[in-house]
């Protein structure tokens, strides 16, 4: 089992051979640029079992570890980098910061900043990115009456194991202030296979509502797809949607009862699959498969004559409801 930073020993006279560190540090480096975290982590923590004050390794690490929401080792990583001198300071007093405001230690993190920008020592491009990071501390604690979050009920591997239900409470309960300092523990909530549908498609509302900054990768039914965060679309106001509901109102004019019953199936399948739209069919194409899904409901017959595999995803849309709600 992987020791903690902070139970490393320095191997004595273990000879090293000279290669041996950087080859590791090397696929460290890598596997932390192809995002594989936890891979990345064990081959820098070789690094540091060699040499416990390798700057560079001690950076990468301590980014390993936020992305694996391991906050608390993160902050200790981070605190022994800066006691070393990290090789890139600033990049490292942004994940400090950042770090502290997950661990909820918001004085420090204000002490950090404050200190940063009065000693005028950020270049002017990052000069406003620290002062929104400011900006953000402050409203977390502004949001004092919230309940305190603790971050390891977020780590996916604790949060795929709770129901849907309790899922949904935990995202929808989540104050806004914190999804940026959240930001890598709800995309990998939304990108894991196991995650509850809807309870992605909360995420999705939040954070793009949010303005944050990320891109992640969706996968619900048989769609898979990566997106801008900052370009989701509404998933109800918007031109494909409005109009396969025109076409729908257009054919229920005269009966709002039917109409409204299909509207309603409709919004809830839009907010299931989204951010994907039927994507691969035409608008009238859905409207005519949903009319004829509604017919079947009351007849037990219907006159579909599109895909067959559009109406197959209706049919998995509303089973999955009804398999969700019990």
């Amino acid at each position: 089992m992987r020791k903690k930073y902070r139970e490393l020993k320095r191997r004595g006279n273990v000879i090293v051979f000279p290669n041996t560190i950087n080859r590791l540090l090397t696929e460290g480096m890598n596997l932390l640029k192809d995002e594989k975290y936890e891979d990345a982590r064990d081959k820098l923590y070789q690094v540091l079992s060699y040499e416990p004050e390798h700057a560079g390794a001690l950076g990468a690490y301590a980014y390993c570890l936020f992305e694996l929401a391991e906050y608390d080792e993160a902050l200790d990583v981070c605190r022994e980098l800066l006691k070393v001198g990290p090789v890139h300071y600033l990049e490292t007093m942004e994940l400090y910061i950042s770090i502290l405001m997950q661990v909820r230690e918001f004085e420090e993190a204000e002490r950090m900043i404050e200190i940063l920008i009065e000693e005028k020592i950020l270049p002017e491009e990052r000069l406003e990115q620290f002062q929104q990071l400011r900006d953000l501390n402050e409203r977390i604690v502004a949001n004092t009456a919230s309940p305190k979050i603790d971050p390891a009920v977020y780590a996916v591997k604790n949060f795929i194991t709770l129901s849907p239900n309790e899922q949904e409470r935990l995202i929808v309960e989540l104050p806004p202030a914190s999804y940026e300092v959240m930001k890598s523990s709800l995309i990998e909530i939304v990108e894991h296979p196991e995650t509850d549908l809807l309870t992605k498609t909360y995420i999705l509302f939040m954070i793009h509502q949010e303005k944050v900054t990320a891109k992640v990768k969706v996968s619900k039914f048989h769609y898979e797809g990566e997106f801008t965060v900052a370009k989701l679309s509404d998933p109800i106001n918007n031109p494909r949607i409005q109009e396969i509901k025109r076409m729908m109102e257009e054919i229920l004019e005269k009966d709002p009862t039917r109409l409204e019953m299909v509207q309603e199936l409709f919004e809830r399948h839009t907010y299931l699959l989204y951010p994907f739209q039927w994507d691969e069919f035409e608008e009238a194409e859905v409207a005519d498969a949903y009319m004829s899904y509604l017919e079947q409901l009351f007849t037990g017959e219907t006159d579909f004559s599109g895909d067959p595999s559009l109406m197959s995803l209706i049919f998995h849309a509303e089973q999955w409801f009804e398999l969700r709600n019990g």
